[in-house]
């Protein structure tokens, strides 16, 4: 009996199993679209060719941060364009001497003392971008300097060759930049107006 078992439930699996495989639709081969895409022109990864120096032999921008690795606590020279120059607000003005203050000054043979120098610096400190002079370069250069530097005297796109240490972090830990930054130097301090010597002074 079990044996009859056995073959009669096999038979109905196998025809369970036919009839399931019927009723399954078959797929229809895809239809190939005709639509064209365009597609963005692959990027060229290629290095491009870049100037390293000027004709003056200063460094171009560009040449200057893609050597990096090897000026990094050099003094170097680098000449571009200002961009985005940012200086102290001027200081106010000193208030006028008095009527008596100003006639010891001109009746004495001491020189009057150099004018103040404005703050060294501010917050935000004075920097400045320097950026190449051709415009297929879109690398720029920041430039870190005190108030007692040249960066005062310069204005937004001024072309100029500028000295400094090159590194990625200012000597007071302002500014810090991977890619590397200029830091000028202070200049040296003015001296005092010369005083020509009166009628009345001994040879």
């Amino acid at each position: 009996m079990r044996i009859g078992y056995s073959f009669a439930f096999g038979i109905v699996a196998v025809g369970l199993i036919g009839g399931c495989t019927k009723d399954i639709p078959k797929p229809r081969p895809s239809e190939r679209s005709d639509v064209s895409v365009g597609l963005p022109p692959a990027p060229d990864l290629a290095k491009k060719p870049y100037e390293k120096l000027n004709a003056d032999g200063s460094y171009t921008v560009e040449g200057l941060l893609r050597e990096r690795d090897k000026l990094i606590g050099e003094s170097v020279t680098v000449r571009g364009v200002v961009k985005k120059l940012q200086k102290c607000p001027p200081p106010p003005p000193p208030p006028p001497p008095e009527a008596d203050a100003l006639v010891e000054v001109i009746d004495s043979d001491v020189p009057p003392p150099p004018p103040p120098r404005p703050p060294r610096t501010c917050n935000p400190p004075p920097n400045l971008y320097l950026i190449d002079a051709k415009p297929a370069s879109k690398r720029e250069l920041l430039v870190y300097g005190s108030m007692w530097s040249v960066l005062p005297t310069l204005g937004d796109g001024q072309e100029v060759s500028l000295t400094g240490s090159f590194d990625i972090v200012s000597k007071d830990g302002v500014f810090l930049r991977q890619a590397g930054l200029l830091v000028l130097d202070d200049l040296p301090a003015p001296a005092a107006p010369a005083v020509e010597p009166g009628p009345d002074a001994k040879p």
